[in-house]
């Protein structure tokens, strides 16, 4: 069974490592999308990737409580993702308005 624990140990480590690098990449596209809604998206895209990112390393440490922060961050994220719709929306209403 210590094989098993070790595969799962690195297992875990590499998908650490490329959801930090996809995470990057997601962050080049937040700062040079050339839309606010691509910010956005790639905003939303890199919260989703923190929150799996922290649940594995609550795996790999050994610390429950850090499920509780995921859960905490999703609903701020969520949250904000909502805010951020609504006020791109009125936005555009407000420009249609006045054309």
């Amino acid at each position: 069974m210590p094989e098993f624990e070790t595969i799962k140990y690195y297992l875990l480590v590499a998908s650490v490592i490329f959801l930090s690098i996809t995470i990057f990449f997601c962050l080049l596209r937040a700062v040079l999308g050339p839309r606010f809604t691509d910010r956005v998206i790639a905003s939303n895209i890199i919260s989703t990737k923190i929150i799996v990112l922290i649940s594995a390393l609550s795996l790999i440490i050994g610390q429950e409580y850090l499920v509780d922060i995921c859960l905490i961050y999703a609903i701020i994220s969520f949250i904000s993702v909502v805010v951020l719709a609504r006020s791109v929306l009125e936005h555009k209403d407000q420009e249609e308005l006045n054309k």
